[in-house]
């Protein structure tokens, strides 16, 4: 990812909505962080903008679902920190449901930062389920879904009875498939992950108490990560 040209994308971006507030992208210690010309300064958390994640908090607020009882969430990729990995899954169970993480059981698996299996519970009572992975063979697709099980109606980021997401449009040709999609016109050319990251800066920069709250979720997904980690090494339910 280019930092640079993320933050000409983010400056035209403010320049474009009249949003005062201006601020630097960069890259420190594995997460991507924002400063602003205020003094203030935050981890970004680039998936509590994300359009799929904010659609599905939606079915829980305007009560498409009823009832809430758990969260099942499976993310598998190539790559990168596991204990990361489950702090974001953590953090989407609070996003979404406005409640933090009571408990956490977690029993790991394969070589060391390998694989995770999580059963969490909330304070508001719901069950979530996690199962995550850094282990994915390179040149496969992401593994990536999040469900959300009410008594009344279920919700999915991704197509029904699918793991990965489908593109846009798909192009074969002697040299074998290509794929494009048009997730964002005002960030053509970025990746999906640069996208939602730009966002996330821009909404910070548009609401500046998002610095205040992100950090703080920050804080408290590190810190259920840890205590998944810990449960873990220590065969037992873990209590925050």
């Amino acid at each position: 990812m280019c930092c640079e040209a993320m933050n000409k994308a983010l400056l035209e971006l403010c320049e474009k909505y009249s949003v005062s507030a201006r601020g630097t992208i960069s890259f420190k210690d594995g997460n991507f962080v924002l400063e602003c010309t205020c003094g203030k300064k935050t981890i970004l958390l680039p998936w509590r903008v994300e359009r799929r994640f904010f659609e599905l908090k939606k079915f829980l607020t305007d009560g498409t679902l009823e009832d809430l009882s758990t969260l099942r969430f499976c993310t598998v990729k190539n790559g990168g920190c596991l204990k990361k990995q489950i702090a974001k899954e953590l953090d989407l169970a609070a996003f979404f449901t406005g409640s933090p993480v009571k408990s956490v059981f977690a029993v790991c698996a394969g070589e060391k930062g390998a694989a995770a299996n999580i059963i969490a519970k909330l304070a508001n009572d719901v069950n979530v389920s996690i199962e995550c992975s850094t282990k994915l063979p390179a040149g496969n697709d992401p593994i990536d879904r999040h469900e959300l099980i009410a008594a009344r109606g279920v919700a999915s980021d991704q197509t029904v009875d699918t793991q990965t997401p489908h593109a846009s449009v798909y192009v074969y040709n002697d040299k074998g498939e290509s794929r494009y999609t048009d997730t964002d016109t005002e960030l053509f050319g970025f990746s999906y992950d640069e996208i939602w990251t730009i966002r996330a800066a821009f909404a910070a920069l548009s609401d500046t108490s998002l610095f205040d709250v992100w950090n703080d979720a920050y804080a408290t997904m590190m810190c259920a990560a840890e205590a998944a980690i810990a449960s873990d090494e220590q065969k037992k339910v873990m209590f925050l």
